[in-house]
């Protein structure tokens, strides 16, 4: 894997993926909505002003570069309101599909795209009647998930969904469990949650870029893997570890139980070891990294 297009390189996932791409010598041509919105800009980094309602017209900037691999990334409503918001997610959905028919016009060898958890308790909607609104967004994911295979075989591409537990760790500002707890702290609040039952997981950002980076870099690589570090615990295990490092409270059982179902299943990524994936962030290292 020399020459790459990232997508969504200014988001959490994406800039971090790049910094990965660089240390490995890679040539990186990034998707962005406007100019100049890389900061520290490497010479290796090469900018693409395309936002994603544009893919359709990237084949000709893109034409003759040689590029071997496609992480699709860019994703909009992926926290807060946006979440919940149908016309953004159904969109998302559309421009996966047209990032794919790039990658294959302009002779990618594989296209690499990203979902998350929560497909999961989108397959459960109908049987359980969830009303919860954000889950409009894992239910889009599934969506693209099921589009993009059906797509992505159509046109002959190789393709490779990667599935994202719950990340933390680094410049994460999504506003997802940890951000949400530390900004909180922050604002000398006491975050409140429901009574965390459920199994959950959070893979460290380094582990998951270490882990997209093997996808891509694989000779052999299956349809689609659970990128998790393999640590699944109760919720409430990880939020009073949480707790005890920073040393401040967290009000767990303070919300009701939503309701929702989780599988400790959901997190198993022995799929992902097959690639010789190995964690480096046990979460008691990632957390005391943050605080630190």
């Amino acid at each position: 894997m020399e020459n790459v297009i990232v997508t969504g390189a200014t988001g959490y996932i994406g800039r971090n993926f790049i910094k990965k791409l660089l240390e490995k010598g890679c040539e990186v041509y990034a998707f962005v909505h406007r100019a100049d919105s890389i900061r520290d800009k490497a010479d290796t980094v090469r900018e693409i002003v395309c936002p994603m309602d544009k893919y359709e017209e990237a084949g000709r900037q893109l034409a003759g570069r040689n590029i071997d691999t496609f992480y699709h990334f860019a994703w909009q409503g992926t926290s807060g309101r946006g979440r919940a918001d149908y016309k953004v997610q159904l969109k998302n959905v559309q421009y996966a599909c047209d990032a794919a028919v790039l990658a294959k016009e302009i002779g990618c060898r594989r296209f690499i795209a990203t979902g998350t958890i929560t497909e999961n308790v989108a397959k459960q909607i109908l049987e359980k009647h969830y009303s919860a609104q954000n889950l409009i967004y894992g239910l889009a994911k599934l969506y693209a998930h099921n589009m993009l295979d059906i797509v992505c075989r159509s046109i002959g591409l190789e393709y490779v969904w990667a599935q994202l537990s719950n990340i933390y760790g680094g410049d994460n500002t999504t506003g997802n469990l940890i951000s949400y707890t530390l900004n909180e702290w922050k604002n000398d609040r006491i975050p409140s949650f429901g009574p965390c039952e459920q199994p959950y997981n959070f893979t460290h950002v380094g582990d998951v870029v270490e882990a997209l980076y093997l996808i891509g870099t694989a000779k052999h690589v299956n349809s689609e893997y659970v990128i998790s570090n393999g640590d699944v615990r109760k919720l409430k295990d990880f939020l009073e570890e949480l707790s005890a490092v920073f040393g401040k409270a967290v009000g767990i059982g303070e919300r009701q139980d939503d309701g929702i179902v989780y599988e400790k299943s959901w997190f198993d990524n022995k799929k992902l070891q097959s690639l010789n994936f190995s964690c480096k962030y046990s979460f008691c290292k990632g957390i005391n990294n943050i605080y630190e």
